[in-house]
C-alpha cells in the first residue's frame, strides 16, 4: 500500500454554519451490499437444500440402491419428515433465526451456519431420538448432519462466488476515511488489512487533533462528504470523550461504517472481542479461560492419543529396538538433556541411532564441534561420521522419534509444539526464550511441517515464535493433518 499523503483533508479550522451540514446518507451502499450478499445466500441455501432433499428422497425411492442398501438407510434416517420439501424451509428457517442473513459481521461466520445446520436436523429427528433411541438413529443423525454442514459450506462458496462476478473489486471495497496523525500513518501502511485493495480503498485522512475543536462535527461530516467516504477507520489509538463523541455521532449520522485499528496482535487462545462493562465498551485481546480450557483439551487429546499409540506401535517399536541392539552394543533409547516448559529440563527419549560415544566424539572434536553449532545444531546430511546405518534410516523416516510418545504421555511433551531445544539453542531466541518457554515443546509443530532441518535459525525462531504467539487449538489440529504427509515425504528429515 502507497503512502497515504495527509494533503488529502484541509488542515485549516472553517466553522459551517447548520445548514450547511451535508445530509449525504452513506448507509445505503452498505445497505446493498448487506443485501445482496444476504439475498444471494439465501437463494444458495434454498438451492442447495432442495437438491440435498431430493437427492435423498431419490436415493429412499429410486431403483439405485439395493433392498439392503435401501433397509440400512431406513435404518439410519427413519424419519420421513427430514426428506420432504418442508426440510430446505426447516434449515433457512434455522439460519435466519441465527443471524447468519445479517450484515458482515459474527453473524455470517460458519460456526453459527454449522449450528444452524445441526439444528435443523435434530428439530425433526428429535421425536424419533426420543421415543425410539438407538445408536443406528444416533449414527444417522451424525452422518446427516454432517451431510446438511457440508451443503451448507458448498452454499456459502457458491454466494460468495457469485457475489464476486456480479461485484467488481472497486464496487465491494469499503471508501475508507482514515483518522490519524502523520505518527500514526507509518503503522496504517504496514497493516495487512488496510493494504488490500480488495476490502478497503482510503479516500482521506482526518487529523484526530481537530475532533476536540469548535464545530469539529460539522467538519467531520463535511470530510465524509467530501470524499464520499462510507467507512471510519480510528487510527489513532484512544481519544477522548468528545472527539469520540464527535466521529460516533457523525457515523451515526451519515450511515458510516465505524471500524477500529487494533494496535496488538492476536492473543493465543482467542480472538479480540468487544464486551460492555457499564455502558462503555472494552476490547478483551486475550481470555485467559479460553486458553486454560483448551490447554485442557490438549492435553486430554495427548494422553489418548499418545497411550494408544504406544499400545498399536508396540509391536514395531520391539522390532526397531531388536534392529538397534543387534548393530551396536549398547542402550537402546538415548536419552538427551533438552528444555521444556517453564525452562524445566527433561530426557527427550529417541531409538538410539548413533555410537554409544557420540557425545564425546562430537565435544572432543572442535572442527566437528564447530560445524555442529554453525549448521544449527546439527551436522549436515552424510557427514556425521557417529551415525549407525540403522540410525540413518530410522532418521530419515522418522521413527527413531517414536519413544517421544512415552514423554507425550508423561507430560514433558506434547504432540504438537515446537521442538524441543539444547540448552545452547535458546541463544539463538535471544530474551523471547521466554515466549518459547511458555508452552510444551511437540513431536510435531509449526517448524517440523515447514522444512524441518532444510530451515535453519533464524528463521526457525521465527516459525516457532510465530506459533507460540498465534496458538490455538484448531491449529494444533491443521499441524497434525499436515504431519504425515511431511513425514512420508522426507522433508527436511536427517
Amino acid at each position: 500500500m502507497s503512502a497515504i499523503p495527509l494533503g488529502g483533508i484541509s488542515r485549516r479550522k472553517r466553522t459551517v454554519a447548520p445548514s450547511e451540514v451535508p445530509t449525504l446518507w452513506t448507509g445505503g451502499r452498505h445497505l446493498a451490499l448487506g443485501g445482496t450478499r444476504a439475498t444471494l445466500l439465501f437463494l444458495c441455501d434454498v438451492i442447495v437444500t432442495w437438491e440435498l432433499a431430493g437427492l435423498l428422497r431419490a436415493l429412499r425411492t429410486g431403483p439405485w440402491l439395493s433392498p439392503g442398501a435401501a433397509e440400512t438407510l431406513d435404518l439410519l434416517v427413519p424419519y420421513g419428515q427430514l426428506l420432504q420439501a418442508a426440510f430446505p424451509l426447516n434449515v433457512v428457517l434455522c439460519l435466519a433465526l441465527l443471524g447468519t442473513y445479517g450484515g458482515v459481521g459474527a453473524g455470517r461466520t460458519m460456526g453459527r451456519r454449522v449450528t444452524a445446520g445441526a439444528l435443523a436436523v435434530t428439530l425433526p429427528a428429535w421425536a424419533a431420538l426420543w421415543q425410539e433411541p438407538s445408536s443406528a438413529l444416533l449414527a444417522g443423525y451424525a452422518l446427516l448432519t454432517l451431510v446438511v454442514i457440508l451443503a451448507l459450506w458448498l452454499s456459502t462458496r457458491c454466494a460468495e462466488a457469485v457475489r464476486r462476478v456480479m461485484t467488481p473489486h472497486r464496487f465491494r471495497a469499503a471508501r475508507v476515511l482514515l483518522v490519524a496523525s502523520e505518527h500514526d500513518l507509518h503503522r496504517v501502511n504496514r497493516h495487512p488489512a488496510l493494504s488490500d485493495r480488495k476490502m478497503f480503498t482510503v479516500r482521506g485522512v482526518f487529523d484526530p487533533e481537530e475532533l476536540s475543536a469548535r464545530g469539529a462535527l460539522e467538519e467531520f461530516c463535511a470530510a465524509i462528504r467530501r470524499h464520499e467516504a462510507d467507512t471510519v477507520v480510528l487510527c489513532c489509538g484512544p481519544l477522548g470523550d468528545r472527539a469520540f463523541s464527535v466521529v460516533t455521532d457523525a457515523a451515526t449520522t451519515l450511515g458510516c461504517a465505524l471500524v477500529s485499528l487494533t494496535r496488538s496482535p492476536r492473543s493465543a487462545g482467542s480472538g479480540p472481542h468487544l464486551v460492555w462493562a457499564h455502558g462503555s465498551p472494552l476490547m478483551v485481546l486475550a481470555t485467559p479461560g479460553v486458553r486454560i480450557l483448551q490447554l485442557l483439551l490438549k492435553r486430554a487429546g495427548d494422553i489418548v492419543v499418545s497411550g494408544v499409540a504406544l499400545v498399536i506401535l508396540s509391536p514395531l517399536m520391539a522390532l526397531i529396538a531388536l534392529c538397534v541392539r543387534l548393530e551396536s552394543s549398547g542402550p537402546v533409547l538415548f536419552r538427551q538433556r533438552r528444555i521444556g516448559a517453564w525452562d524445566r529440563s527433561f530426557g527427550c527419549l529417541k531409538f538410539r541411532t548413533m555410537r554409544v560415544d557420540a557425545e564425546q566424539v562430537l565435544r572432543n572434536d572442535p572442527v566437528l564441534y564447530a560445524k555442529y553449532v554453525q549448521n544449527n545444531y546439527k551436522l549436515p546430511d552424510g557427514e556425521d561420521p557417529r551415525i549407525t546405518r540403522i540410525g540413518l534410516i530410522l532418521r530419515k523416516t522418522s521413527l527413531d522419534e517414536l519413544p517421544q510418545l512415552w514423554n507425550v504421555f508423561r507430560g514433558d511433551m506434547s504432540l504438537v509444539g515446537p521442538r524441543p531445544v539444547v540448552p545452547e539453542e535458546l541463544n539463538e531466541y535471544g530474551e523471547k526464550r521466554r515466549v518459547l518457554l511458555s508452552v510444551k515443546p511437540g513431536m510435531s509443530g509449526a517448524w517440523a511441517v515447514t522444512g524441518r532441518s532444510r530451515v535453519g535459525y533464524p528463521q526457525r525462531a521465527a516459525i516457532e515464535l510465530h506459533y507460540v504467539r498465534r496458538w490455538r487449538l484448531l491449529r494444533d489440529l491443521a499441524i497434525l493433518w499436515r504431519t504425515l504427509p511431511a513425514v512420508i515425504a522426507r522433508r527436511g528429515a536427517h
